[in-house]
């Protein structure tokens, strides 16, 4: 595979050729180009062997000699280059030792070159290289990443329709008729389960610092009395249900809890025999309408090639996840197929399913990974980092990928244009799902893996020693019986510390635990905690022993003290951890880390002053806490690389307006607008000075998402901020800004606004008259925590195309504005701790609208809040509003 290759191409890129590099060339620049070159011709050999199947022993031995030799370069150049920019006085050109490094590099892919040139003259002359009779079925099919791409959100669902009026029947049994269910929620468990991890997704929360005992009591006090469906998914133990069944309160009014399973003694222990329905496979039928749905109507291929799909899907057997895959393989051929490419499929099929059942679904995922180009590749198994069931964030995904070195450049698009292209592959082909739509549902915010397929990403990961996966029991996780744990904590060049590794504080990594593994192969640390775990020093320990780190990703783990020697981690492109209590780094030489394109600090009580933090060259992502990173470190020279900074934070009063003229193409801002009290002025000095002037913004014209938060005990935001919102926004988020219903005309003035999201007192009064024209293009409306909302009312021009509105803890609106019902766009009513009245009031818009022959509407809520609660809670003062809590990290 040629994952190796494809890494040393992106780093020597990346060091010389890019337009800041990091060390200049200048009549060596040829020599660089030239080897790139070379690199590209061994990249294109791999490429077309793959496609074409050739599997004799010469080229196979010559692709694993390929893989080696590109490793070991891109070692020795890391390693130079590390010397090189830890010296006082980094140097802007090569010393010559790294020139003679690169001239060696150049020379062995020459050596490449040639035996590849001689294999090919001796292969013609003897007719020797024949395709194998096995897996050659789909030798034509076309390995390229240019498959079309799905623009709009598209879940199938096909089949079992009598199994699901089964399950409604026995959800529905013993009532007189279907009601309106209080709380609706749902987990997912998987194969190790987490029990604080059920009861917030349960609860909705976030809050995962929690003890569990108290999670579980909020969980059994919000259900108590309440009417209730809790879906309980892919449940794989008895204990999880003994650990979890504790906390629903039986109150025999009709509630049901909805769980599934693959193991039959589990459903029999949950359901003491009673209620258990075993779900089949799918009949030929629906197995035709799921595989037809995903590729003719998806890909538009003609009709005659049904007679073959048809082949296709009988030998599939009724598995879903297997129809998908190979539907996805079908999807990624090129755009003008061929039966005879379809045929070979079915031959193959034949091979691959005549096979142990059990090894079915592997030998297919197998069929589908093996086409897969080589930078999807290394993308594809990079999914083996993330726990079982966890929803990866789009935006962390793209960072991590760019950061390892997987794309390949493309011209006229950036590298995250480039890396959610790659994403959408891997969806379309069936290897990855999406797990949330972002808000106007044009973009993947969220996706996750099957666990199948994540088992067979781990051990293919395994195979390409790529990952190493350390958990409770410092072994391999998932991996298999039979390897050695050695055999891959000396060669895998990424780290995964995952799960619960309950040892942690008494005996943490240490040089003599794990000096085997050299610093030439660490690339990448990564932590990913089920528990939130105090007293971690791991990370500390592990840094000065892996010179060549390119991430590191310790935010989860809390670290009291970091170690000076971070700075000397020259080759970080992506850091992301977490300082406080008293923490104080302000005099670490940050700017030595010349390649650092992400940065995450979590900050929590630390004095930390990023100087010069968005001065290095190649910074494209910057999060930090609120209150760090202040107008004072804005950058003075031009940063173009930059997209995103959150949080940056402002006094809300300021004689000097902030220059954001150094960051012209930022995509994402978020803005934190502080009191007097942090930024350390007496208040009598603070009433003499102006409201902070934010004109400034409108130089901006990349920008389309922007955030602002305020101080929570501060007045409120003078109005000329609303005036400096770019008209380039398309999403825009308030929080705390208390400004006037009547402001409002300004901001539903803004030509591209897609996304507006009010949240705890953005705006304040007990009505808003949302009439006349207004947001021309807003798809998603989000209100959350306006205490003083009593009356809203719409027309149907205010909002042309909405499609989403999310309502969250309004506890004073309890009618849902008529207006909206000749917004014909609207598709989701979205009820969060709301008045049991506005609930109805919604329930009743919505049947109005299917009295119309407008099923399109769907209305859910969660956490309905009955009306005594309502008339014992009173809104707070204006001027002391919800408790700010940070908007979660991108």
């Amino acid at each position: 595979m040629a994952i190796p290759l494809v890494n040393l191409l992106n780093t020597i890129e990346f060091h010389f050729l890019q337009p800041l590099p990091c060390l200049s060339f200048d009549d060596r620049e040829i020599m660089i180009e030239s080897l790139c070159k070379k690199l590209r011709f061994l990249q294109a050999f791999l490429e077309d062997s793959q496609k074409n199947n050739i599997n004799c022993p010469a080229w196979r031995g010559l692709e694993t000699e390929i893989r080696d030799v590109a490793a070991e370069a891109e070692s020795k150049i890391e390693s130079e280059l590390y010397q090189l920019y830890n010296e006082e006085d980094a140097p802007v050109e090569p010393c010559q030792s790294l020139h003679q490094i690169l001239q060696q590099v150049t020379r062995d892919i020459e050596s490449l070159e040639r035996r590849i040139l001689q294999i090919q003259i001796e292969s013609n002359r003897n007719h020797s290289v024949e395709p194998p009779r096995r897996n050659a079925a789909i030798q034509n099919i076309n390995a390229d990443s240019s498959s079309k791409r799905s623009s709009e959100p598209n879940n199938v669902m096909v089949g079992c329709d009598d199994e699901f009026d089964t399950i409604m029947h026995k959800l529905i049994s013993d009532s007189n008729s279907l009601e309106v269910i209080s709380i609706t929620a749902w987990t997912t468990v998987s194969q190790k389960h987490n029990l604080r991890e059920m009861l917030c997704d349960l609860l909705r929360s976030n809050d995962t610092n929690r003890d569990v005992s108290y999670l579980a009591s909020q969980l059994r006090q919000k259900l108590l009395g309440q009417r209730y469906l809790i879906v309980i998914d892919d449940i794989w133990d008895t204990q999880a249900w003994d650990d979890i069944h504790r906390c629903f309160p039986e109150d025999l009014n009709g509630s049901r809890i909805l769980l599934t399973t693959r193991l039959k003694q589990v459903a029999d222990y949950v359901s003491s025999g009673n209620n258990l329905y075993s779900m089949r496979f799918l009949n030929l039928n629906e197995s035709w309408n799921l595989f037809y749905k995903k590729v003719f109507v998806e890909k538009k291929f003609p009709l005659e090639f049904e007679k073959v799909g048809r082949g296709i899907v009988e030998k599939c057997q009724g598995l879903p996840l297997t129809i998908i895959v190979v539907a996805g393989l079908l999807s990624s051929s090129s755009n003008k197929p061929s039966l005879n490419q379809w045929e070979n499929v079915v031959a193959n099929l034949d091979l691959l399913l005549d096979i142990d059942p059990e090894k079915k679904c592997s030998k297919i995922l197998s069929l589908s990974y093996d086409h897969l180009p080589p930078h999807l590749k290394a993308c594809f198994l990079y999914f083996g980092i993330f726990p079982e069931d966890r929803a990866i964030k789009v935006k962390r995904l793209i960072k991590l990928w760019i950061a390892e070195g997987f794309l390949k450049l493309e011209l006229n698009k950036s590298m995250e244009e480039v890396a959610y292209d790659y994403l959408q592959d891997l969806v379309d082909r069936g290897l990855v799902q999406i797990d949330k739509w972002s808000s106007f549902g044009n973009k993947i915010k969220y996706c996750k893996l099957h666990d199948v397929l994540r088992s067979f990403s781990l051990r293919e990961a395994r195979t390409e020693k790529l990952l190493y996966v350390i958990n409770e029991n410092d072994n391999v996780h998932e991996l298999g019986v039979g390897l050695a744990a050695s055999s891959l904590d000396r060669k895998a060049c990424r780290w995964v510390v995952s799960d619960q590794l309950s040892h942690i504080d008494d005996e943490p990594i240490s040089r003599s635990r794990y000096m085997t593994h050299t610093s030439h192969e660490l690339r990448s640390f990564l932590y990913f905690p089920h528990n939130y775990v105090f007293g971690v020093h791991r990370n500390s320990i592990i840094l000065p022993y892996s010179k060549l780190l390119r991430v590191l990703s310790i935010s989860e783990s809390p670290e009291y003290h970091l170690p000076r020697e971070i700075v000397d981690l020259v080759h970080l492109r992506y850091l992301a951890l977490r300082i406080h209590r008293r923490a104080s780094i302000n005099n670490y030489q940050w700017c030595k880390l010349r390649c650092l394109q992400t940065l995450i600090i979590f900050d929590d009580w630390a004095s930390f002053s990023p100087n010069n933090i968005l001065g290095m060259p190649h910074i494209r992502h910057v999060h930090f806490s609120q209150g760090s990173l202040k107008h004072r470190h804005l950058p003075k020279l031009v940063q173009g690389n930059l997209q995103t900074l959150s949080w940056l934070s402002l006094p809300q009063r300021f004689q000097t307006e902030p220059d954001f003229k150094a960051i012209p193409n930022v995509k994402e801002l978020g803005i934190y607008l502080m009191g007097y009290e942090e930024s350390y002025l007496s208040e009598e000095t603070w009433d003499l000075l102006p409201p902070i002037s934010m004109e400034g913004l409108l130089n901006l014209h990349q920008l389309e998402n922007l955030k602002f938060e305020t101080y929570r005990f501060f007045p409120k935001c003078d109005i000329k901020l609303l005036k400096a919102f770019p008209p380039n926004l398309k999403k825009l988020t308030l929080k705390g800004t208390l400004f006037s219903w009547e402001d409002m005309t300004i901001i539903n003035a803004l030509p591209n606004l897609e996304v507006l999201k009010l949240r705890e007192d953005a705006f304040c009064g007990s009505e808003w008259k949302a009439t006349g024209n207004g947001f021309c293009k807003l798809k998603y409306l989000e209100v959350t925590k306006l205490s003083s909302l009593e009356h809203w009312s719409v027309d149907a021009d205010h909002f042309p195309i909405l499609e989403c509105i999310s309502l969250n803890y309004c506890r004073l609106l309890v009618e849902f504005p008529t207006g909206f019902g000749d917004i014909n766009t609207l598709q989701l009513i979205d009820l969060k701790n709301c008045h049991s009245l506005l609930v109805t009031s919604a329930k009743n818009f919505q049947e109005e609208r299917r009295d119309l022959g407008d099923d399109k509407l769907v209305v859910r809520q969660f956490y309905t809040l009955p009306k005594k609660i309502i008339d014992g809670w009173k809104p707070a003062d204006t001027s002391t509003k919800w408790s700010a809590t940070p908007t979660p990290i991108d």
